[in-house]
């Protein structure tokens, strides 16, 4: 082989080199710009324009926007959403975490089967869970108002008063949000710094001291992002059970702004108003991402 043609083969290996990691995460690029970015601008350029499924668009400029903000049922939404977020930060943070700590420090051999029954949530398919709590709930004859009727309590109507609607949904959601948290607490668990475990053990340190002075400040960067996607996702994940079980009924008890934007553009056909409210709630969302970010900064210096 000449020196030419040695000098050309490496030449090509070097440039396959460099390209080779682009190529590596084009797939995911092309998923994420099919999937993701380009509804996005759509959504965006339909919010300025008047369109309907059986017609071309028409720019209106903001006059979605302007319909959006007066309509008073949208910001009965938003208080709902903030509201559903304020309720499900429980579920997402303390009740998941208390059950990981808890099986991790007593780990046996059912450890896992507690850990799958603990996930098992997360298996079942939304409609179908949506259904089940439809009949659990039901004020007649559902099993939680049959169990009350045994101690001589009259159980509500768990989905039609206004009441308890949204509390219901909150508790049916609470399920797969502790669920998928548990299994994040347990990853984070399994990659704590065992010295200070043990050195804790060495000088017969409590299960409670161990837990609030070594565990739990090795979690707290865990603890915050789980917060933060909990606020800005608590909606997205009641939406399911939203959907199935009231219609954000009765009278937007149970409404929240995702089921708004799929009620406008699905069921009103305003795809311009619709497209208008979910410009509105990425920047809210993307507000709230980065104050979050910037906290957690903000506190990562401070413990540094």
């Amino acid at each position: 082989m000449t020196r030419t043609a040695a000098a050309g083969r490496r030449t090509t290996s070097g440039g396959f080199a460099r390209v080779r990691p682009a190529l590596y995460v084009a797939p995911g690029v092309l998923l994420l710009v099919v999937w993701i970015y380009a509804p996005l601008l759509a959504s965006a350029f339909l919010s300025f324009a008047d369109w309907q499924l059986n017609r071309e668009s028409a720019f209106v400029g903001i006059d979605n926007y302007a319909r959006l903000f007066a309509n008073e049922v949208f910001w009965i939404a938003v208080g709902q959403t903030v509201l559903y977020a304020a309720l499900l930060l429980p579920f997402a943070t303390v009740v998941p975490l208390v059950l990981a700590v808890m099986l991790w420090q007593r780990a046996s051999r059912l450890t896992h089967l507690y850990r799958a029954v603990i996930f098992l949530p997360m298996m079942v398919a939304p409609v179908a869970l949506g259904v089940s709590w439809q009949f659990i709930l039901t004020p007649l004859n559902g099993l939680v108002n049959s169990v009350l009727a045994m101690f001589g309590i009259a159980g509500p109507n768990w989905l039609g008063d206004p009441a308890t609607a949204l509390p219901a949904i909150v508790v049916v959601t609470s399920a797969k949000v502790i669920a998928m948290n548990f299994l994040l607490y347990s990853a984070a668990l399994a990659g704590l710094r065992r010295n200070l475990l043990d050195a804790a053990r060495l000088d017969n340190a409590s299960a409670f001291d161990t837990t609030t002075h070594i565990v739990i400040p090795q979690l707290k960067g865990t603890v915050l992002l789980l917060g933060a996607l909990s606020l800005v996702t608590a909606g997205q994940w009641a939406f399911n059970n939203i959907s199935i079980l009231t219609q954000g009924g009765p009278s937007y008890s149970s409404d929240n702004v995702y089921y708004t934007i799929y009620r406008l553009g699905f069921t009103f056909f305003e795809m311009g108003e619709a497209s208008a409210a979910s410009v509105v709630v990425l920047l809210a969302v993307v507000v709230v991402a980065v104050a979050v970010e910037l906290v957690r900064r903000r506190q990562a210096r401070r413990s540094a």
